[in-house]
């Protein structure tokens, strides 16, 4: 599933209590409904932001953000949950040289803005396991409201660690002109680096560990 809006990237407002999940409430489950309410932290290791450009009309190129960090707070009804996501922007991944260009002025600006924050405000289920969240994101000194359609695809114990894991997918659309990011964009009949720019989001997380 994919929507467009004027920003992209989040999950699921609304405040609870920090109370550790344990073992015996950890169902194996496909159900956003059957997860137990608490406090959850992002498992960089599994988590990533994939982002899309046209580059000139010759390809559709991809890089990725990764060890994103964060928190979800999820509620007992699922709609009444929180998220906040910080994206570190020295960590863009290409595969190439290109990641010291992004991480320049011409893009990120990584030297004066080096993370990226997004913050939910609000989530509509829409189905038993999706929901549009819209949030804030903060990106190289702007922030715009953004809107995340997001699937909730599976909640159990994730062998290697023998840790509740829960896991999401969202898709969202920005543009980057919205963050001041204007750097070889089209114009008139030129082509370029479009405005638009598709996010692709895969997140897991695990419980908040109390000590």
């Amino acid at each position: 599933m994919q929507k467009t809006t004027t920003l992209g990237a989040a999950l699921l407002a609304g405040l609870l209590s920090a109370a550790p999940v344990m073992a015996d409430k950890a169902p194996e489950t496909d159900n956003i409904n059957d997860v137990p309410a608490g406090n959850y932290t992002i498992d960089p290791l599994h988590s990533k932001i994939t982002w899309g450009v046209d580059h000139y009309g010759f390809s559709h190129y991809e890089g990725q953000f990764a060890d994103l960090s964060g928190e979800l707070r999820l509620g007992e009804e699922p709609g009444n949950s929180n998220l906040k996501i910080q994206i570190p922007l020295n960590k863009v991944l290409t595969g190439s040289d290109l990641g010291e260009h992004l991480q320049g002025e011409d893009f990120f600006n990584s030297a004066e803005y080096g993370t990226a924050t997004f913050t939910s405000t609000s989530i509509e289920i829409d189905g038993d396991n999706e929901a549009t969240i819209t949030g804030d994101l903060a990106l190289n000194g702007q922030t715009h409201p953004v809107e995340i359609e997001a699937e909730f695809n599976r909640g159990g114990i994730y062998a290697f660690d023998e840790k509740y894991h829960i896991g999401f997918s969202g898709e969202a659309t920005i543009k980057r002109s919205d963050y001041a990011i204007n750097y070889l964009l089209p114009e008139d009949d030129k082509q370029g680096i479009s405005d638009e720019v598709t996010l692709r989001i895969e997140a897991e997380f695990v419980p908040e560990q109390t000590n």
